[in-house]
């Protein structure tokens, strides 16, 4: 399941007021979490925001060049 934007959002607007469920998308896709603790909703958060955040940016890589002059 790929997380999203509002879905990071709505987990830290529950944690926020001490809520432990948590409620994801609209319509059909709509779907109820209810947290066992706040503990495993930082884990849940920390990985959402991990999957949102993509890979690591590339690497810079420094070129260095040589004269003879």
């Amino acid at each position: 399941m790929a997380w999203t934007q509002a879905d990071i959002d709505a987990l830290k607007r529950a944690i926020k007021t001490g809520a432990r469920r948590v409620e994801y998308g609209s319509g059909e896709t709509k779907r109820v979490v209810d947290y066992r603790s706040l503990a495993e909703m930082k884990e849940i958060l920390a990985d959402m925001e991990d999957e949102v955040a993509g890979p690591l940016a590339p690497q810079r890589t420094a070129i260095t060049q040589f004269s003879r002059d």
